[in-house]
């Protein structure tokens, strides 16, 4: 006795899924910097971007402890 299957539901539910796994992993890749089609490869920025947005994240944040003088 055989158990029918109807194909044509289970390879567009299959499709979609995979199709949608695809996306999130090139978007994902695309959100790191990296190239989803070369392996190892990074997206490389121009330096000036890369340094002020370097330079911004470096800033040292002042307390207002630091601010007071010793005789307070």
């Amino acid at each position: 006795m055989y158990i029918l299957v109807p194909w044509k539901p289970v390879v567009l539910v299959w499709g979609l899924l995979s199709g949608m796994i695809f996306v999130s992993f090139v978007a994902s890749s695309l959100l790191e910097g990296k190239d989803p089609f070369a392996p190892g490869a990074t997206i490389t920025q121009p330096p000036a971007v890369k340094t002020g947005a370097a330079q911004a994240r470096q800033q040292p944040k002042h307390s207002q402890k630091a601010a007071r003088t010793p005789s307070q």
